[in-house]
């Protein structure tokens, strides 16, 4: 069973080099998109609260791509399967798991530079989202 972390930084310690880099790029993007968001351990990962509601979590598997998941923590009930009006996404960055949570996985380092607006740009536009576009 993987360790509990108590903080974001006993989860960074925990993980390889390459993967640390990876999480470090994703909070940049994260900590640029929304500056006001409050960063804490939840799930065992790094998550992101706004006004006290949980919005983004990253997801570090041990193998297997980095994502981010985007959503309205647990509170609100999804559906899964269908499909969310969320109108921020214009070049398709988003894997939609319910109709109030998606992923988004993180380009290879030589590939996010030029996705890093894209990225951003999303974050944002979730982050403005109340979860009434259903």
């Amino acid at each position: 069973m993987p360790a509990r972390f108590a903080t974001v930084d006993e989860f960074l310690a925990a993980q390889a080099p390459e993967r640390r880099a990876d999480v470090e790029a994703l909070r940049a993007l994260v900590r640029e998109a929304g500056p006001g968001l409050v960063e804490i351990v939840k799930w065992n990962s790094p998550s992101y609260t706004l006004d006290g509601v949980d919005r983004l979590t990253i997801n570090a598997p041990g193998k297997g791509p980095l994502r981010l998941i985007l959503h309205f923590g647990t509170e609100r009930a999804e559906e899964k399967g269908a499909v969310s009006r969320f109108a921020g996404d214009p070049e398709g960055l988003l894997t939609w798991h319910s109709d109030i949570r998606a992923s988004l996985t993180l380009p290879s380092a030589q590939d996010l530079d030029g996705r890093r607006e894209a990225i951003v740009a999303v974050i944002r536009a979730w982050l403005a989202e109340d979860g009434s576009n259903r």
